[in-house]
This record gives structure tokens, C-alpha cells and sequence, in this order.
């Protein structure tokens, strides 16, 4: 393995997580994201902040807790599942990613991330809405594959609407992990990237916010 000094000097590290921020957009029904300030340096000599959010706020991690009664929580896995080798699967203007589309994902990786443009709509109504959705049959195609990790630029894998979220079982019946809201996905769109995506460390946690990181070989 490549010491990190080493991965540094030799590969594009890029964010692929937003900022979590006051006011953010909340995935309908869930807490809103409040940041207040709790002490300042002219009042107090030190600044301090409150901060109160959902466990699936911003970018964040779902695991098999999140909807299953005896599944996983965040905080039972290895660090080692949240390290991957990904490809970037470029989405956009597609209606759904089926089996056609995902069958260029190379044999090799254990995450895919679907780069569908919805981080344009970040922050906004339009966000809310559908974005290309993957199909049962491609996720099931990339499952029996050896894809754990599956990423999105938008809110959800499922539709909105949808209360069975045929999508996340199925994910989760492999013990797979979701990653939900990323962003910046366009600077490695069909790339294969060295994937960390470290979630807070919460106990029995249904999900997380998480920073995630992209490493691209220059």
C-alpha cells in the first residue's frame, strides 16, 4: 500500500461532501439543520457552536438500521467498509440507469457513484423532485458483482414518495451502504477514484453525516 505522503504528492483529493449548514434542505419530514452561535470571543473570549441536525442530514451514510428491525448500525462496521475503490457513473439526461447503463461499470470496483446533476438543484425545491432512479434489475446486477457502496448526487435512491424503498432493501440485504447527497461528482465522471467515506461515529447509528473523499490519480 501507498504510504499517504506518497498518495499526496501523486493523486487529486476532492471533496465530495456539502458543507453542513444552517438551513440546509431537509429531506421531507426529518429535522431541520440549525447552527446557533453558543458563545463568541466578544462576549465569552472563545467561540462555540450549537448544533442540532437529523442522523441523514447533508451528505450522509444509511445503513441497514435505517429500515431494517435487526439491521446493522453505522457503528458495527469495520473502518475498512467505508474504504473503496469507485467508479463514477455518469447519469445525466437519463430517464433511469438500468442494466444497459450500469454494465460499463468495470468488474474491479466495490462502490459505484451515479452522477445524475442533481447537485445543481442543491438547496432548492427542484431538489425534491425525482432524479434518474436505478432500476432493481441494475442494482441487483451491480450487488451480485461485489458493489457495496452506492452513492448519489441527490436525496434519495428511491422515489420521494415512496414508502416500500424497494432500492435501499435491497442495498441493505447485501449489508450495503448508501451514500445520499454528494456532490462534485462531475470532476470524476467515469473515473475510477480511491473512495473514503467516514461517517460520524454515532452509537447504534441509522445513518450519519459523512465526509467523503475522492482520491484521482493526476
Amino acid at each position: 500500500m501507498k504510504s499517504w505522503d506518497k498518495m499526496y504528492r501523486t493523486a487529486e483529493l476532492i471533496n465530495l461532501s456539502h458543507t453542513l449548514s444552517d438551513g440546509d434542505v431537509s429531506y421531507p419530514g426529518d429535522p431541520p439543520t440549525l447552527i446557533r452561535e453558543w458563545a463568541t470571543l466578544e462576549k465569552d473570549h472563545f467561540r462555540l457552536k450549537q448544533i442540532s441536525f437529523g442522523s441523514h442530514s447533508s451528505t450522509h451514510m444509511d445503513s441497514p438500521s435505517h429500515l431494517i428491525q435487526e439491521g446493522r448500525s453505522l457503528d458495527s462496521y469495520s473502518p475498512s467498509a467505508f474504504f473503496h475503490e469507485a467508479f463514477v457513473l455518469d447519469c445525466r439526461g437519463l430517464l433511469s440507469i438500468g442494466e444497459k447503463e450500469v454494465g460499463v461499470v468495470p468488474s474491479a470496483v466495490t462502490a459505484v457513484l451515479f452522477l445524475t446533476g442533481w447537485q445543481e438543484h442543491w438547496n432548492q425545491e427542484r431538489y425534491l423532485e425525482d432524479p434518474p432512479l436505478l432500476t432493481k434489475g441494475a442494482t441487483s446486477l451491480l450487488l451480485e458483482r461485489g458493489v457495496r457502496m452506492f452513492g448519489f448526487d441527490s436525496p434519495s435512491c428511491d422515489e420521494l414518495s415512496s414508502e416500500s424503498l424497494p432500492i435501499h432493501h435491497l442495498i441493505f440485504s447485501y449489508d450495503g451502504l448508501i451514500l445520499e447527497n454528494l456532490c462534485n461528482l462531475d470532476r470524476i465522471a467515469g473515473k475510477i477514484v480511491s473512495l473514503v467515506a467516514l461517517p460520524m461515529l454515532l452509537s447504534e447509528s441509522d445513518g450519519a453525516p459523512a465526509r467523503v473523499i475522492a482520491s484521482s490519480t493526476l
